[in-house]
């Protein structure tokens, strides 16, 4: 087991050491890694499930390094919170053997329930509560009921079909031929049917190879899984963040247990006013705290739920 030492912020309090330990789970065709923060005296667990991409644990990606949910980790641990951050499949240390054709929204919410059914009963008293960020808020309600969480947290999450969103971001910048090939494509996919001949210009997107993925993803309604949800239901957003913006928050919001609107945090959870030029620095500094309302917003709100009527 490894020690980290974290200096716990709050004034008058001595230097703490939060145990972590490496862990791993077996899944189909490979082996799941993940980060657990042990403070003394913990109550809940929280599993952490990072966004789209190749977005590990920590909140990176090989091109963005800002340790947001390693920030946001350890955070919660300081204020005595059990953590599981996971490394999804084919992501930091959770390497995959196939390629991405396999990979579906179902693949990361089935491996999203393992989790928390191996933190159920590594620690049977422990509530587990699930914390999606950005795309993995989507997965985090998806797989609530399966993994009996005693509540979901939409952290930065999209509130509306992806489709929806991919034409909102796009709109004004895809003219004339760009925009028909961009609408036939999406039009086609959202309609369960792949399309063979992608332009170059929409390969990162569109590839053949992911068109499986974005199939099922363009078919999930994060507000009509919302609705459905019998888990207590928190949903953050950040007044600005460029990615999910009001529209996405107030989707939600509508289904939510409780909804808290926090000015001037970003997608990166970082407390960053501006555009986009001014956003992008915070991508790539993981120096940059965490909005400072954040933490306690959700410490708070976890006490509450898994342990409620305790002393």
């Amino acid at each position: 087991m490894k020690i980290l030492t974290l200096i716990l912020l709050a004034a008058g309090l001595a230097d703490a050491e939060i145990p972590l330990e490496e862990v791993s789970l077996d899944r189909p065709g490979l082996t799941l890694h993940a980060t657990l923060y042990q403070p003394a005296g913990a109550r809940d667990l929280v599993v952490i499930h990072a966004g789209s991409g190749p977005t590990d644990r920590h909140g990176n990606q090989p091109s963005m390094h800002n340790d947001s949910l390693k920030l946001l980790a350890e955070g919660l641990a300081e204020r005595g919170v059990a953590v599981l951050a996971v490394d999804k499949r084919g992501v930091g240390q959770s390497v995959m053997p196939t390629d991405e054709r396999a990979l579906r929204p179902s693949v990361f919410i089935a491996d999203l329930v393992a989790w928390a059914e191996w933190a159920g009963a590594r620690n049977p008293d422990w509530p587990v509560h699930l914390l999606g960020h950005s795309e993995g808020a989507l997965f985090a309600k998806a797989a609530a009921g399966r993994a009996d969480a005693a509540s979901v947290i939409s952290l930065a999450g999209a509130g509306r079909p992806i489709g929806v969103v991919l034409r909102e971001q796009t709109e004004g910048k895809r003219p004339g031929k760009i925009g028909e090939d961009f609408e036939r494509i999406l039009s086609s996919l959202e309609a369960g049917q792949q399309v063979a001949e992608i332009p170059p210009m929409f390969n990162a997107l569109f590839r053949p190879s992911i068109q499986p993925y974005l199939i099922e993803w363009l078919a999930m309604d994060p507000a009509a899984l919302a609705a459905d949800l019998e888990t207590p239901l928190l949903v953050i957003g950040g007044g600005t963040d460029i990615q999910a913006g009001r529209a996405d928050f107030n989707a939600l919001g509508h289904q939510a247990t409780r909804a808290e609107w926090i000015d001037g945090m970003n997608h990166v959870l970082k407390a960053v006013e501006g555009d986009i030029t001014a956003q992008l620095p915070s991508y790539t500094n993981p120096d940059l705290p965490l909005h400072p309302a954040l933490v306690p917003l959700l410490a708070e709100w976890i006490e509450r739920i898994g342990n409620p009527g305790r002393e």
